[in-house]
């Protein structure tokens, strides 16, 4: 055996774990492992048994040694790719990959295989040996977050606006990242419902306790990243999108924890570069913006370095909001006292401090306007908290809402005179959208993605980074109705587009044409 690790499969030394070799020497873990193996036999040998055997065990000795026969003939990384997975109940990583190719080149296939069961219980407590798989070919939807949360944030809202549509029209398979985020599994009826329906009311079919997860194992498909999972599969996803031989395609929302650094804790920037990992080997990245794609092109043209061809990028931008028809159409009076919302989660790059100190500039003026703050803490509300205590206490015009529902949200925007949303980097800018899209202004971003906002009308824009021009800004929405007016007129005469479309042109580049070239590939 080589002594550098160029094939050390059959040599672990690894600890192994004796609750792990238990649980996967009992009767119930090995009729699992061998309802793996015979699915992954069906993908792999061309001959693949009809039904699975009855006698426990079976499967697993006679269909294994077949599939490693296959993979040792080929230089496929597919087939070691699938069944690793099947094996070990996660899906491999690179360097997993490379290594049972080289082992099988050198090793007996018997031993090769005896390695393999012997891997599944040293690593029993980062898989899922326990859980049966399902092999899917049609396209797998990552919906981690938004499958698992509640919460409702800009991307999680263009995951349930996009794949709830996708659903409806498309076949396609939801995964949730597994506990230990290195393999899909299914969705339980409550996340499908919390991406596909959000905010309707769950019935009691959809929290059944009879839920029985499976993994799911994508196969010469297109694996969609649209939505941003909780925890961080990289090595899973970098395996997928080398390994696997299906297409990996994402939505680029934004590369601020690493383009603007500062303004995020570290980890966020340690978080997004693993992101980038497996988005080398995509095919696709769509853009939401022009700005984003140019992020994200930027990036993929920066692989040419290492001798890469990198992802094909390309802007599919975020769509005008369109306000729930439950709103209606609201006539909004002239107060004489202005209300303006503040709007957006609370971090250091929205901006939140320098619009309060305008707001307190303007009210020692004298000038009378109230401020309704809307939005959630995120990772930290530090540089703001002080403040907001502070101008409470001075029984200054100032609400704080916090993070409000739906229903909230869109009530205050509508009847706000103005919204004011001055982020210093955004990949796209939603809060801006869903204003206008109830006909109220903005005062915004003079760069980036919400110049591109903007520059549609209903806005007044400002550099963020100069405290005086977000206080001239602020006070002319202030101080001028008929200003005010005229941005209203604006807001409402700008170009309508819808969700529908967005969803529909995102699928025709992330996934339609992939697919199309798998089934080519596979035909």
């Amino acid at each position: 055996m080589a002594s550098d690790g160029t094939h050390s499969w059959t040599a672990q030394s690894d600890r192994p774990n004796p609750l792990n070799a238990t649980r996967l020497s009992s009767a119930a873990a090995l009729r699992v492992l061998d309802q793996r193996v015979f699915e992954a036999a069906r993908f792999i040998l061309p001959d693949p048994p009809t039904s699975p055997s009855t006698e426990v065990g079976l499967d697993t000795a006679t269909l294994l040694g077949r599939m490693l026969k296959i993979a040792s003939a080929g230089s496929s990384r597919s087939i070691p790719w699938l069944i690793l997975t099947a094996v070990t109940g996660r899906f491999p990583s690179v360097d997993d990959v490379r290594a049972v190719q080289r082992t099988i080149q050198l090793e007996p296939l018997d031993a090769v295989e005896t390695a393999l069961l012997g891997r599944a219980v040293r690593f029993a407590s980062e898989s899922r040996i326990d859980l049966p798989m399902r092999v899917v070919t049609t396209p797998l939807v990552d919906v981690d977050t938004s499958g698992r949360l509640d919460y409702q944030s800009g991307i999680h809202r263009v995951v349930r606006e996009t794949v709830s549509r996708w659903a409806g029209a498309h076949e396609i398979e939801l995964g949730i990242w597994d506990d230990t985020y290195r393999i899909f599994r299914s969705a339980a009826p409550r996340e499908v419902a919390r991406v596909v329906r959000f905010g309707a009311t769950v019935t009691s079919d959809e929290v059944d306790p009879g839920y029985e997860p499976e993994l799911l194992v994508p196969w010469n498909t297109v694996v969609v990243l649209p939505d941003v999972p909780i925890g961080m599969p990289t090595e899973a996803l970098a395996g997928i999108a080398h390994c696997s031989g299906n297409r990996l395609s994402a939505v680029g929302y934004d590369l601020i924890p690493i383009t603007s650094v500062e303004t995020r804790p570290i980890h966020d920037a340690m978080a997004a570069g693993e992101w980038l990992v497996p988005l080398k080997a995509a095919d696709r990245i769509a853009g939401i913006s022009t700005s984003a794609t140019a992020e994200f092109s930027g990036f993929a043209q920066m692989l040419e370095a290492q001798g890469l061809t990198g992802p094909l990028v390309r802007e599919v931008r975020l769509p005008a909001s369109t306000a729930p028809t439950w709103l209606g159409v609201r006539n909004r009076a002239r107060r004489d006292k202005p209300r303006i919302v503040f709007s957006g989660t609370r971090e250091p790059h929205k901006n939140h401090r320098a619009l309060l100190f305008a707001a307190e500039r303007l009210w020692t003026e004298g000038l009378s306007f109230e401020v309704r703050m809307v939005g959630g803490n995120g990772w930290t509300d530090e540089h703001v908290r002080e403040t907001i205590e502070r101008l409470t206490a001075d029984g200054r015009s100032l609400v704080d809402l916090g993070r409000v529902s739906e229903e909230v949200l869109w009530s205050e925007l509508a009847d706000a005179d103005a919204v004011a949303f001055v982020s210093l980097h955004e990949g796209y800018g939603l809060p801006l959208v869903e204003a206008l899209a109830v006909g109220t202004p903005v005062l915004t971003t003079s760069y980036g993605s919400q110049a591109e906002i903007a520059a549609d009308g209903g806005c007044i824009t400002v550099d963020p980074r100069d405290d005086l021009s977000i206080v001239q800004g602020l006070r002319q929405l202030v101080t001028d109705a008929d200003f005010r007016d005229a941005l209203v007129r604006e807001a409402r005469d700008r170009p309508d587009t819808t969700w529908d479309y967005y969803a529909a042109e995102l699928w025709d580049f992330l996934v339609a044409p992939l697919l199309e070239e798998a089934s080519h590939e596979t035909s």
